[in-house]
């Protein structure tokens, strides 16, 4: 198995930040994703820190799991520089549609890097939509434009119930910036899959927009 340079980073630099997250609560209050705080005291760089602190063990672990899967392969096609920019913007594309969802709660706070790894999985998506891809806890392969499409359709379902402890916002965030900025960086894509592209964007931006009326 293939270590590439920026996927094996970006695991090691989530693993040594949160772990200093969980041995020290000072670190995790200062950068986790909190609203009041971005809103107040422009604290900024927490749309960055904050996706790389996680909740727990699992957490981390589940994240860099998709991460290695998915960040690896379009590494070895794209390469390391833009496998990074779309990583780092995703994770802050994501956190801006969350402080936007959010806006009116400053009590809101989050953590993870799952808003980056859905950019990675979009980009993916994009770039290899003849690949096939299944859920870790559903291991079910199938296209990997039907897997974007399940996957849109499960994170509106947790937005509108509201049920658990996910920020879908977040994870429709990231996979929206892992898109535009593959399209940015390789502008070609929309040329050659015009309907994928409409197909992945139209419904995040649906989505996240009556997300964001809908908490107003």
């Amino acid at each position: 198995m293939d270590f590439p340079p920026i996927t094996s980073l970006l695991v090691v630099v989530n693993g040594i930040f949160t772990y200093m997250g969980f041995t020290n609560p000072q670190v995790y209050a200062k950068y986790l994703f909190h609203t009041g705080s971005i809103r107040h005291n422009n604290e900024y760089y927490r749309l960055v820190t904050s996706g790389f602190l996680h909740a727990d063990w699992a957490h981390l672990l589940f994240n860099m799991f998709s991460l290695f899967s998915f960040c690896r392969v379009s590494e070895g096609i794209i390469g390391p520089i833009p496998t990074l920019i779309i990583y780092i913007g995703s994770l802050i594309i994501g956190n801006l549609i969350t402080l936007m969802v959010n806006y009116r709660n400053d009590d809101y706070h989050a953590v993870g890097a799952s808003g980056a790894v859905s950019g990675m999985i979009f980009s993916g998506v994009l770039l290899m939509p003849d690949s096939r891809m299944g859920l870790l806890l559903f291991p079910v392969m199938m296209p990997a434009w039907v897997f974007a499409l399940v996957y849109i359709g499960f994170s509106m379902y947790g937005m509108k119930s509201g049920r658990d402890n996910i920020g879908h916002e977040a994870h429709l965030g990231g996979a929206l910036g892992g898109v535009l900025l593959t399209v940015a960086i390789f502008p070609e894509i929309i040329a050659m899959e015009p309907l994928l592209f409409a197909a992945l964007v139209i419904p995040c931006v649906g989505v996240l927009a009556w997300g964001a009326l809908r908490r107003r």
